[in-house]
């Protein structure tokens, strides 16, 4: 027998329960990794929303430059917008475009009606007045509309270029008694300054002793038939001015050059004004000027000399005759109250007949010759009708002033004095500037 004991029966086996099993996770099949948990801002979807935002800031950033450029193109284009710098202002020569809109005013509500200047009867019994005491630059306060300044803004870039507007800058658009700078109808007068050349150079009329050349170069300019010609040699003030009449009481002679603008560069003496123009005939009834200067002055009325007068004359002499006319002997002498030294009347010329709504060209020269005082009146006398006897006229006795439109007069000549009796408002007999026949031979 052996002493080896048999073997044991297999033991059996209880299986574990389930929930201690180890959990297996299986690979997906060609992924080669583990699938990862989603977070909360995915599961939100917030990929999605930063593309869409994006997109929409694209949208937007495109529509803005579209909108931009079209306010750019449009603003250039706008007749109604205004600019700035256009002359030298802020912008230079690319002026700013503002957005602001000019709006139309109601022209009711901007429209002025002048001051009509007016006396209680037909006419005035006046004279004219002594030398004023008052500066002659006061006399230059009357600006149209700008005075000192520069259009319609200043120098820092408003207004039209650099600054030529209404009143064209420098304080010079103003209306003086030799006449306005612009926005006047009326005779155009150029300023002379015979005692210096166009270069400003001396002339051999410029010294005291010089006044016999001057003469002479005065009355070689009306022998040429009052051709501008004859006085290019001799300095020009830049502008003229506009005359609706000639009525200059006492004053300075230096008051010519001033009115010019051209004080700084001409002595007061020895000057010529050549004032021309147009005018139509108010009436059909005979008329003659009245008139004098000092120093002289002379009226061209159709070619034809009409008023030769003054402390001087040059082509009517001492017999009073007026070839132009049939040899008519100047009229009778119409009396101003003055102070001895000054003119103390105005004489009549030869009658003139034309009819109503005739163009004729006119042709006004004055002067002064030594320097000092100056003054000269222009007026019309009108015939009686009917009166015409031995081939003259009789006159009504009392004078009008000659004008050339109806804008109100200065304040200087609204009430010249007490003696002489004018009709300052001449209505009826404005000679009113057109265009018309030319003024050359």
């Amino acid at each position: 027998m052996s002493d080896t004991p048999p073997p044991l029966p297999p033991e059996e086996t209880t299986p574990p329960p389930l929930d201690a099993l180890p959990v297996v996770v299986e690979e997906e099949e060609g992924l080669g990794q583990k699938r990862s948990k989603r977070t909360f801002w995915q599961k939100f979807g917030g990929e999605g929303l930063v593309a869409s935002v994006a997109i929409h800031v694209v949208l937007v950033l495109i529509a803005a430059f579209l909108i931009i450029s079209v306010t750019k193109e449009s603003a250039k284009k706008d007749p109604n917008a205004f600019a700035t710098g256009s002359g030298g202002g802020a912008a230079g020569e690319r002026a700013k475009q503002f957005k602001t809109r000019l709006q139309p005013k109601n022209p009711k509500t901007t429209a002025k009606t002048p001051t009509r200047i007016t006396s209680k009867s037909s006419t005035a019994t006046i004279a004219l007045p002594d030398l004023p005491s008052v500066a002659v630059s006061s006399l230059n306060a009357g600006l149209m509309g700008g005075g000192a300044s520069k259009g319609f803004g200043g120098g820092s870039g408003g207004g039209i270029g650099s600054g030529m507007g209404v009143g064209r800058g420098n304080g010079k658009n103003f209306v003086s008694l030799f006449g306005a700078k612009i926005g006047a109808n009326g005779l155009v007068g150029t300023f002379y300054d015979l005692k210096q050349t166009t270069s400003k150079a001396p002339t051999e009329c410029a010294p005291q002793s010089g006044i016999p050349a001057y003469r002479a170069a005065v009355r070689e300019f009306f022998d040429s038939g009052w051709s501008p010609g004859r006085l290019a040699k001799y300095y020009r003030a830049p502008e003229p001015l506009i005359a609706g009449q000639l009525f200059i009481p006492s004053r300075s002679a230096n008051a010519a050059p001033e009115a010019y603008g051209v004080e700084k560069e001409v002595k007061p003496s020895r000057w010529v004004v050549h004032y021309k123009g147009v005018v139509e005939v108010p009436q059909s009834l005979p008329f003659r000027f009245v008139g004098s200067g000092d120093d002289w002055m002379l009226v061209r009325w159709d070619r034809k000399i009409a008023l030769d007068d003054g402390y001087e004359r040059f082509l009517v002499g001492g017999d009073g005759k007026y070839k132009d006319f049939n040899n008519q002997v100047s009229g009778r002498d119409f009396v101003i109250d003055r102070s001895p030294g000054h003119l103390d009347r105005l004489k009549a010329g030869p009658w003139i007949t034309a009819t109503k709504g005739t163009k004729v060209p006119i042709e006004i020269a004055i002067g002064e010759t030594p320097g000092g005082v100056f003054d000269v009146y222009l007026a019309i006398e009108v015939a009686r009708s009917g009166s015409r006897v031995n081939g003259t006229f009789e006159g009504e006795g009392t004078l009008k002033l000659f004008r050339v439109n109806a804008d109100p007069l200065p304040k200087e000549i609204e009430n010249p004095g007490r003696k002489l009796t004018i009709d300052m408002q001449a209505e009826g007999w404005i000679f009113k500037t057109v265009t018309g026949p030319s003024l050359s031979r």
